[in-house]
């Protein structure tokens, strides 16, 4: 199952979510993420199966065969490992790219097959075609080759199976590849955060932690002595099978089969967590490693004190599915998560969770008590070993959990200014680096800055300030970049401001009396999977001054008691007001905040396009504007525009209510710059020329008016339009 930050999916029996948030989230401590990790690996695929009647895949430890690909090329790509689904899943583009159609010697019509199964979940269904029986091979992405235009592989280094069934998911879906308990659950796969993974890969950042695929009954000898007991539920938890096609005859068995491989049932953790005084004891919540976010049913919920008919969420997430979208499915604070393990349970603390009910893969039907996501794993390794109990004892189920694998590096310069690369500026002496954590808090006096001037790395990012007074920012310079294996964390009083420069990570949270700020890029998510920036009560404002919009590459949430806030001094998107340019989705909500510059008002007519998007959902809840002129905000398919109704006439520069003379006066006094102010020269010049006083006008040199109509005749023309 694949549970992120703004998407919810489910597959077979399994919940994929990525979620877009808005709601109100209650001020915290940096613990508990709600993104936990995302276990991406590598696949290939291979024309191996067995020539024979059998309903079983084979573990592999190697590529035999002939290698899957287009015009005879091995074709690799990423995948999630995704022990929450119930069968393998390839997108539909990867299909292509592995030709599973053929031709290949001997199979007329390749590896498609021609029957279909219906994936469904919490918002519909969809029916994804089953494959013939195919070789399966994966590895972490730690052993790739290359990456960049597209992925390469060892296939000797792989681990696979012979003699299984994939499907292969319709071309509307956004699933991406995912490789499911069918594969895991013939493997103790270990899971390394103290190995982190960043690399490109067509155009985006892929974050995972190293991964192998290990002999079952293995787990215990990797140096990791805390053992979470794990149970095997359902009719064949650890059983991979697929149903053979007897329609064809025998000797055509595995051709078209009913069913891709499966397994009915799943892996679950023994739970215990408290709230408000309420608390379970021994609940068995299902293991999904697609899940970044824990998940409770309303049931759990209810036990432990919250009541979601009747409690305000602390935050809200927008929940995407097979079928469509569900909108703000509520999340929670509880006060503390353990998972149960023999060498010491593993306690986490201010847990954030959401409340839906979960389709039990063991018992269908009825629902699972909880997930657990991989947020409550944040900075461990794990080994997670399904091998079934022995009927003599020995070695049994578990899931293998390390301490944490992280180091704390803590912001210690009381300087009001600082630079980040210098390593006396933390403690230990050193920059954070992809398994640090760093924690720029402020130290002493009135307001401190950390500077970013180089490109900079970090397993995660948190920043807060202590009062109005005494604000926490890291600026990012035009030189600067920064990379970050988990997320940034903008907490009370903290502060991000771009001056141009890159950030590169998982998801940015803007928190309470925090702020975002100026013009960059920020790159989120991971692989195939978008991240977002969610402004959950601070306040973003996109900076002017520059031709560089505040771009996003993913998804941007402003939470209903948020601020999305812009000073406007003049028409023109970048140089006189900033504009948020989101890569995807947008979800409105909260307070929409505009402010004029000193000195300026806007004509009659003047259109700002504060943000640009692909598409958006919500409204804002309140409209903060300036009330000297009427306004039109208009939520386009593709862009946020705000346009004057009222305001100056065109070309009345002094605003006395007529286009004069005396205005080019007011002009040259107070508008000198004519690069920036031209607008208001050629608005005047083209209403007072109008009014039959043309032979009057003192222009300027002929060579400065003709450079002005060329910069600026575009944006008259968009505003005639």
């Amino acid at each position: 199952m694949e549970l992120l930050r703004t998407r919810l999916r489910f597959v077979c029996c399994a919940l994929a979510a990525a979620t877009v948030g808005g709601g109100a989230v209650a001020a915290r401590a940096t613990g508990v993420p709600i993104d936990g990790f995302l276990p991406f690996v590598g696949i290939g695929l291979t024309d191996e199966f067995v020539d024979d009647i059998d309903f079983f895949p084979y573990p592999a430890f190697g590529t035999s065969g002939t290698q899957l690909g287009a015009g005879g090329t091995p074709f690799y790509d990423v995948a999630l490992l995704d022990t929450g689904a119930a069968a393998s899943l390839i997108t539909t583009a990867a299909d292509a790219n592995f030709n599973i159609a053929g031709p290949y010697p001997g199979e007329s019509d390749g590896f498609r097959g021609t029957e279909f199964i219906t994936i469904g979940g919490a918002t519909g269904f969809l029916q994804a075609r089953i494959s013939d029986p195919l070789g399966l091979y994966a590895n972490g992405l730690q052993a790739r080759t290359s990456a960049g235009s597209e992925l390469s592989m060892n296939g000797a280094n792989l681990s696979g199976q012979t003699n299984t069934s994939i499907a292969t998911l319709p071309v509307e879906s956004d699933l991406p590849n995912i490789l499911g308990l069918p594969f895991a659950s013939q493997y103790a796969t270990r899971i390394r955060n103290s190995l982190p993974q960043i690399f490109e890969l067509n155009g985006k950042t892929v974050r995972a932690p190293a991964i192998d695929f290990l002999e079952l009954g293995t787990g215990s000898q990797h140096g990791i002595t805390r053992k979470a007991p794990m149970s095997l539920l359902g009719d064949a938890p650890s059983n991979p099978f697929y149903f053979l096609n007897f329609n064809g005859g025998l000797n055509d068995a595995w051709e078209n089969p009913s069913q891709p491989t499966v397994v009915a049932g799943g892996h679950f953790l023994n739970i215990n967590a408290a709230n408000d005084g309420s608390s379970i004891s021994g609940s068995q919540f299902f293991f999904d490693t697609g899940a970044s976010v824990t998940v409770l049913s309303e049931l759990t919920a209810l036990q432990l004190g919250v009541d979601v008919g009747v409690d305000e969420p602390d935050f809200s997430l927008q929940i995407i599915g097979s079928g469509g979208i569900s909108e703000e499915v509520p999340g929670f604070y509880i006060d503390s998560f353990t998972v149960l393990a023999t060498g010491g349970s593993v306690t986490v603390s201010n847990v954030p969770v959401l409340v839906f009910d979960v389709t039990n893969p063991a018992s269908p039907g009825n629902v699972v008590p909880g997930i657990v996501g991989t947020n409550v794993f944040a900075g461990r390794d794990i080994i997670i070993d399904p091998i079934p109990s022995l009927g003599g004892g020995g070695v049994s189920a578990g899931v293998y959990i390390s301490d944490p694998v992280t180091t704390d590096r803590n912001w210690t310069t009381a300087a009001a200014s600082a630079a980040w690369h210098t390593g006396g500026n933390w403690s230990g002496g050193a920059t954070p680096n992809l398994t640090g954590i760093a924690n720029v808090r402020h130290v002493g006096g009135g307001h401190q800055e950390a500077v970013l001037s180089t490109a900079a790395e970090a397993y995660e990012v948190n920043i807060s300030g202590v009062d109005p007074a005494q604000r926490m920012t890291v600026r990012v310079t035009a030189a600067g970049s920064l990379t970050v294996y988990s997320g940034i964390n903008v907490e009370q009083y903290g502060g991000l401001e771009i001056e141009g420069g890159v950030l590169d990570a998982q998801y940015v949270e803007v928190g309470e009396n925090a702020t975002l700020t100026g013009a960059g890029t920020i790159r989120t998510g991971s692989g195939p999977i978008d991240g977002q920036v969610e402004n959950i009560r601070g306040t973003v404002a996109p900076g002017d001054g520059s031709t560089t919009p505040l771009e996003i590459v993913g998804r941007y949430s402003n939470g209903e008691n948020a601020t999305l806030q812009y000073t406007l001094e003049g028409p023109h998107a970048g140089t006189e007001y900033g504009q948020l340019s989101i890569d995807g989705p947008a979800a409105w909500g909260g307070t929409l905040q505009v402010d004029f510059a000193t000195g300026y008002k806007p004509y009659i007519g003047d259109e700002f396009t504060l943000a640009v998007y692909e598409s958006f959902g919500g409204d804002f809840d309140l409209l903060d504007l300036p009330g000297e002129v009427s306004w039109d905000l208009s939520l386009e398919a593709n862009a946020l525009v705000l346009t004057a109704l009222t305001g100056k006439l065109p070309g009345d520069i002094d605003d006395n209510g007529s286009v004069d003379a005396a205005d080019l006066a007011s002009w040259r006094a107070g508008y000198g710059d004519p690069g920036k102010r031209s607008y208001d020269f050629l608005l005047w010049q083209r209403e007072y020329a109008g009014g039959g006083a043309l032979g009057a006008v003192p222009e300027p040199a002929s060579l400065v008016l003709a450079g002005l109509a060329a910069m600026f005749g575009g944006a008259i023309t968009r505003r005639r339009r």
